[in-house]
C-alpha cells in the first residue's frame, strides 16, 4: 500500500489577530506619538518659545498626548475602512455604527489636549497672551465637558456603565494621587503642587480611569 499523501505546508500563515489588532497599532502609535512629542519639544526649545519650566513641559506633552489620540480616532471614525485596522473594533460596520459618538469623543479629547498646550505656553513664560490662555483653556474645557455629555446620552447600556465605572474610579484616583500630595505639602513633606500640575495630573488621571475600565470589561483585547 502506498503511504497516505500528506497535503502541502500552507506557503502563507494569516496573521496572529494580536498582531494585527494589538502590535501594530501599538507601533504605529508609538512613533506617531515619538515624533510628535519630538516636534513639541523642539517647539518648546525653538526661539519662538524660548523654553518652558517642568511643569509647563510635561502639561504641553499631556495636551499633545491628547490631541493626537482624539485626532487619531477621530479620522479613523471618518473612514472606517481605514480606521477599522488600527482601531480596536470588529470591522468597519463598528465604527459606522458608532460614527457619531466617537466623533464627538474624538473631538472633545483634541479640545482638551489644546486647552491644555495653550495654557502651558501661557505668558509669562510662553508665548501665548494670557487673555487668549484663558479662553482657549476655559473654552475647551468646557466645551469638551458639553460634548462629554453629549457623548453619555448617545451610549448604550455597555459604554454607559463603561463611562460611570470610568468616573468612578478617576474619582478615586485623584483622590488618592492629588489628595496626598496636598497632604503631604500641608504638612511639609513636599512642595505643593502649582495650578498647572493639578490641571495635567486631572488629565492624566482621567486617561488611566478610563483605559482602566475599558480593560476592565476586556474591551482592550483584540477584536
Amino acid at each position: 500500500m502506498r503511504p497516505e499523501e500528506k497535503s502541502p505546508a500552507p506557503l502563507h500563515r494569516e496573521t496572529p489577530k494580536w498582531v494585527k489588532k494589538q502590535l501594530f497599532p501599538a507601533l504605529l502609535g508609538g512613533v506617531v506619538g515619538f515624533f510628535a512629542a519630538m516636534a513639541a519639544l523642539q517647539f518648546i526649545d525653538s526661539s519662538a518659545v524660548g523654553g518652558l519650566g517642568n511643569s509647563a513641559t510635561i502639561a504641553a506633552l499631556v495636551g499633545v498626548l491628547y490631541i493626537v489620540i482624539g485626532l487619531t480616532v477621530a479620522l479613523g471614525t471618518a473612514n472606517p475602512k481605514v480606521g477599522a485596522r488600527f482601531l480596536n473594533v470588529e470591522d468597519a460596520d463598528e465604527l459606522r455604527e458608532q460614527k457619531k459618538m466617537l466623533m464627538w469623543s474624538g473631538g472633545g479629547m483634541v479640545l482638551s489636549g489644546i486647552s491644555l498646550v495653550a495654557l502651558a505656553l501661557a505668558a509669562p513664560d510662553g508665548p501665548v497672551p494670557q487673555a487668549a490662555a484663558l479662553v482657549l483653556g476655559a473654552g475647551g474645557m468646557v466645551i469638551s465637558v458639553v460634548m462629554s455629555v453629549v457623548v453619555y446620552r448617545q451610549c448604550d447600556e455597555l459604554m454607559r456603565a463603561v463611562n460611570l465605572e470610568a468616573s468612578a474610579i478617576g474619582y478615586a484616583l485623584v483622590l488618592l494621587v492629588i489628595g496626598l500630595w496636598a497632604m503631604l505639602a500641608h504638612l511639609g513633606y513636599a512642595a505643593a503642587p502649582a495650578p498647572l500640575d493639578l490641571l495635567t495630573l486631572f488629565h492624566v488621571l482621567v486617561m488611566l480611569a478610563s483605559f482602566i475600565a475599558t480593560g476592565r470589561r476586556g474591551m482592550l483585547t483584540p477584536r
